[in-house]
C-alpha cells in the first residue's frame, strides 16, 4: 500500500493534516491552499505531494481533491481529535462513573460527545448542573429526558415547557412512576392530556439524560454505586445531541407508554 511509510511517519504533521481537512471542505488549488495557509510554496508543495503519493489527495482541474480513502482518513482523524478533547475534558469524570447503563456501540462513540464539559455545582454555584439544562430547555424544539430520580420542579418545569408547544418525552422507573401517581396526580393527568406529552415507564435506569436538539446533559452514578448529582456531562455539539437520541432510544424500546385512564 502506497501510504504505508507515511501513515508510519509524521503524515499526521499540522501542515499535511490541515490540508485534508482544508479539502474535506472544499477542493483547493496552490495559490488558494497557499493563502489559506499563508505560506511559501516551497512550503507546502512537498505536503501536497507526500499526501498524493499516499493516494489521499489527487489533482484534477488545476485543484486539490480528496480521494475516497482521504475522506475516510479525515473521519477517522476528526472522531481522535474529538476523543482527544473528551479524555482532555472529562477523562477523569469518565474514569471515576459508572458507564454500564451505556451500550457498548455508543461508548465506542463516545468521540461523538465533543466539546463536552463537567459541570459542577459549587458552594458559590450549588445549582449550576440544573441551571445549565433549565436555562437551554425553553429554547428547545424538542426534549427527551430520562430519570430514575424525581426532583419536585420537574412537574411545573415540564408543564411549563408544554405550554409553549415543546414536545416532551419522558422515561421514569416504575418506582418514580408509583410516587407521581400518588403525589402529582393533577399533574400526571395533565401532562398526560397535551398532545405533545408522552411518558413512559421502564423497570430500572442507572443515569440521568435530559437530550434536545441542541444539547445533551447526562449525569450518571459513582463506580461505587451512589448517584452522583452534583456533576454531569453537557455538551451542545450537534453530534452529541444525535448521540444522546439514540440513547434515549435505545431506552425507549425497553419502556412502556403510560395512557391517560
Amino acid at each position: 500500500m502506497k501510504s504505508d511509510g507515511l501513515l508510519k511517519s509524521t503524515m499526521l504533521s499540522d501542515m499535511r493534516k490541515g490540508i485534508l481537512y482544508i479539502l474535506a471542505e472544499t477542493p483547493m488549488s496552490l495559490a488558494e491552499l497557499r493563502a489559506h495557509f499563508d505560506v511559501t510554496s516551497a512550503s507546502i508543495i512537498p505536503r501536497i505531494k507526500d499526501l498524493v503519493k499516499a493516494d489521499l489527495v489527487i489533482k484534477d482541474d488545476g485543484k486539490y481533491f480528496l480521494t475516497t480513502t482521504g475522506g475516510i482518513l479525515v473521519k477517522k482523524l476528526r472522531a481522535m481529535d474529538n476523543l482527544e478533547r473528551v479524555i482532555e475534558n472529562d477523562g477523569g469524570y469518565l474514569n471515576t462513573h459508572d458507564l454500564s447503563p451505556i451500550p457498548a456501540d455508543l461508548i465506542d462513540r463516545i468521540d461523538e460527545l465533543g466539546d463536552c464539559k463537567v459541570i459542577k455545582n459549587e458552594m458559590e454555584h450549588i445549582t449550576a448542573t440544573h441551571d445549565q439544562i433549565y436555562g437551554n430547555l425553553p429554547k428547545a424544539k424538542k426534549i427527551m429526558g430520562i430519570s430514575p430520580v424525581l426532583d419536585p420542579e420537574y412537574p411545573k418545569i415540564y408543564m411549563g415547557l408544554l405550554k409553549l408547544g415543546i414536545p416532551v418525552s419522558l422515561i421514569i422507573t416504575k418506582n418514580i412512576y408509583k410516587k407521581v401517581e400518588k403525589d402529582y396526580s393533577p399533574f400526571l393527568k395533565e401532562f398526560l392530556s397535551h398532545d405533545n406529552a408522552r411518558m413512559y415507564v421502564i423497570d430500572d435506569v442507572r443515569l440521568v439524560l435530559v437530550v434536545t436538539n441542541d444539547f445533551i446533559s447526562m449525569y450518571l452514578y459513582n463506580k461505587n454505586g451512589t448517584f452522583d448529582s452534583m456533576s454531569s456531562l453537557f455538551s451542545a455539539d450537534e453530534s452529541a445531541a444525535k448521540w444522546g437520541a439514540e440513547l434515549f432510544e435505545k431506552y425507549l424500546q425497553k419502556a412502556k407508554e403510560i395512557k391517560i385512564k
